[in-house]
């Protein structure tokens, strides 16, 4: 490969920060004249070089401004090069703009932007201009497989990186070209108003081991995020569209809102990163946020986030896997449709956040998820459909392991809940409760339920474990029309008066449950209804375990019609007289 180095005084470029106009017009010319002559790089050595980075004769400023890279081409900067954004009022700018090209490198040195020194009182009669956002350090338009790497970009009045497209999709007089096949790796991105890096309209974008900080500082511009993955639309059309993005090994610290959105792009992987601020899969389609590292020390914000469905589709089809997050207020917050969240550990949250949550979501499994020393809630599904916490291993809440409101068809399966003040709160909701283990006893305070659900819910509870309950296990209100099932669960050594309580409703069915009693005193009972109307307690097996005598195993005095069949007690029934009582058995 052939290299040439800028020959300063040949071309007038000036190295000692002055004479933009002449700097950035000795800078082109060189460039286009060493291609001209065969040459595959430029080298730009070391010296500050003042850029006039506005196109004053194009429709949009930041078009075809600054230097201006050809195909075939690598620019490299000296270490010691610094590209400076000379001070401008207009709304959009490019330092490097890398147009309808391909093969194009830029590598080293570093580019500065002039957002401290910019003046915002121009274009004040553009209204979509006056926020003044479009300034980049580099700018890829359209171009084909570009290399940025190692390149130190700063304090931009919009991006430090801006990857988008030429023309628009769906628009029958324009032809739509995005960036395609583009690598940005081992950069130092800092400080930029608006986003480290955009990608509005780009394919095969590669984001690779960079270092991408405080995006939207110091009275940033919306949205502040480290990277904003993020076409145009309107409604279910697409004008341009991100596409296969990778965003791997990354440091994210200190950016304004969030670390990383994948606002609306397809086919967005996640994977590698360090973080101290949210990723979000925002209304993006087939995204995979898997094994970053997210850690605060100020339990603020959430460190998963997301939007919803995008426009046209029935789902996200979202992976998140293998993220470790600690000290934030919450953990994983899923919206939308269709996410599989597995094998995550959270730790150390903040008493009001939530570790796992779904609002207005639908088809979300959680499965195999570690929760530990979360003050807050664990597992939370409020407003969702079809709804699934499977396999989580889920401790140290000070309110409840598993809330479900407002919900349809939640499933809580074979998940284990250690020193938890409550365990599973259902409300309003249906849900159906599996082999769970419910283990509060070494909660440090006083407990609540086990389980428990109000008079708006429909509940199926089966195969539970729950040991040594010092409050009730299985407690609910029920109403007409609602269905209670309370089945084949083990509820051993209770410590409490009543193991299993249903208030209300009609024919609630309380079968196969065992339960054992290891008091410090006489009375409780085992199973007690009350206000209930037909109500099926069968073949439940319920005594002490020492010789201390319960009042009843099983009171169905204060509610009528009970059949009260097949179960194993050790104690006298307490029946109301519309009750039907056979083949039970004293032990």
């Amino acid at each position: 490969m052939m290299r040439y180095t800028l020959e300063a005084e040949k071309y007038d470029v000036r190295w000692d920060g002055t004479e933009a106009a002449m700097t950035t017009q000795g800078i082109n010319r060189a460039i286009y004249e060493a291609a001209e002559a065969g040459y595959s790089e430029v080298e730009i050595p070391k010296g500050k070089y003042l850029i006039d980075a506005v196109n004053r004769i194009a429709v949009n400023p930041e078009e075809g401004a600054g230097i201006r890279v050809p195909s075939h081409m690598a620019l490299i900067l000296h270490p010691k090069a610094e590209l400076i954004v000379e001070p401008n009022s207009s709304y959009g700018y490019s330092c490097i703009y890398i147009g309808e090209v391909e093969e194009v490198t830029i590598k080293g040195g570093k580019i500065r932007g002039e957002r401290y020194q910019h003046d915002f009182t121009g274009h004040g009669n553009l209204k979509k201009k006056e926020t003044h956002e479009w300034g980049y350090g580099i700018n890829v338009h359209g171009a084909k497989d570009v290399v940025i790497e190692g390149v130190d970009i700063a304090e931009c009045t919009g991006d430090c990186i801006m990857v988008n497209a030429q023309g628009m999709l769906n628009v029958p007089w324009t032809t739509y070209r995005p960036a395609r096949n583009v690598t940005i790796e081992r950069c130092k991105l800092d400080g930029a108003r608006r986003n480290n890096i955009s990608v509005t309209g780009g394919e095969d974008v590669k984001i690779d081991k960079n270092v991408i900080t405080n995006a939207g500082i110091n009275d940033g511009c919306k949205p502040m995020f480290g990277i904003d993955i993020e076409g145009y639309g309107e409604g279910d059309i697409d004008y341009e569209e991100p596409r296969n993005v990778r965003i791997t090994n990354n440091t994210f610290k200190g950016n304004r809102l969030q670390s990383v959105c994948n606002f609306s792009g397809y086919e967005v992987v996640i994977s590698g990163n360090y973080s101290d601020n949210s990723i979000s899969y925002g209304f993006g389609t087939d995204t995979t946020i898997s094994n970053n590292t997210f850690v605060r020390t100020d339990k603020k914000y959430t460190a998963i986030t997301s939007l919803g469905v995008s426009a046209g589709f029935t789902g996200n089809n979202t992976t998140i896997t293998g993220n470790t997050i600690k000290g934030f207020s919450s953990g994983i917050d899923v919206r939308g449709a269709d996410v599989s969240v597995s094998g995550n550990t959270i730790s150390e949250l903040s008493a009001d956040g939530t570790a796992l949550s779904t609002f207005e979501a639908k088809n979300v499994k959680f499965s195999d998820n570690i929760v530990n020393h979360c003050p807050g809630k664990l597992c939370s599904a409020r407003n969702s459909k079809d709804i699934t916490f499977e396999g989580n291993d889920l401790h140290d809440s000070d309110i409840a392991a598993i809330e479900i409101a407002d919900s349809v068809n939640v499933k809580a399966k074979s998940n284990d809940i250690k020193r938890s003040k409550q365990g599973v709160v259902v409300t309003r909701s249906s849900a159906k409760l599996v082999d769970n283990d419910i283990d509060l006893t070494d909660y440090s305070g006083a407990t609540g339920y086990a389980i428990s659900f109000d008079k708006g819910s429909d509940v199926d509870i089966e195969y539970s474990r729950i040991p040594k309950p010092a409050n009730m296990a299985i407690y609910g209100e029920s109403a007409e029309g609602r269905t209670v099932r309370i089945k084949n669960n083990d509820i051993t050594d209770a410590k409490c008066l009543i193991p299993i309580y249903v208030v209300g409703g009609k024919k609630p069915e309380i079968s196969g449950n065992d339960i054992t009693f290891n008091r410090k005193a006489s009375g409780g009972y085992g199973i007690q209804t009350k206000n209930t109307d037909g109500a099926l307690v069968k073949e439940n097996v319920v005594y002490s375990t020492n010789s201390f005598a319960l009042y009843n195993p099983i009171k169905t005095s204060e509610s009528i019609n009970s059949r009260v069949i097949g179960n194993k007690i050790a104690g006298t029934l307490s029946l109301n007289e519309t009750d039907t009582e056979y083949q039970n058995i004293p032990i």
